[in-house]
């Protein structure tokens, strides 16, 4: 089986042999694609969409360290250290991070 460019789908040899201009253009409508992504998620409607996101995936986050017995444990110990944090919370937020740092030029 021959070995496949992951960026247009086709084998590598046809991909290769692609003359640079065409090359160009495909790496060109990329980018274009890519700046009207950043341009929709930095609107005010796509920061909307991205703090849903962050709330639903808080809520199912913590849902899931609520009902795994191994989390809940570990969770335990650190309370009775002291250590009181909302460990969904602190995951959703830096994931949120990457995704904001992702989107600055």
């Amino acid at each position: 089986m021959p070995e496949v460019d992951p960026v247009t789908g086709q084998p590598k040899e046809i991909s290769e042999n692609k003359k640079p201009n065409e090359k160009y253009e495909r790496f060109m409508t990329q980018k274009l694609k890519a700046d009207q992504l950043s341009d929709d998620i930095n609107s005010s409607g796509g920061q909307l969409v991205l703090h849903k996101i962050e709330e639903h995936l808080l809520m199912r986050v913590n849902k899931l360290i609520d009902e795994d017995g191994e989390c809940k444990a570990l969770k335990k110990v650190l309370q009775d250290m002291g250590i009181n944090l909302n460990i969904g919370e602190m995951a959703v937020k830096g994931l949120m991070r990457l995704v904001a740092k992702k989107q600055t030029p």
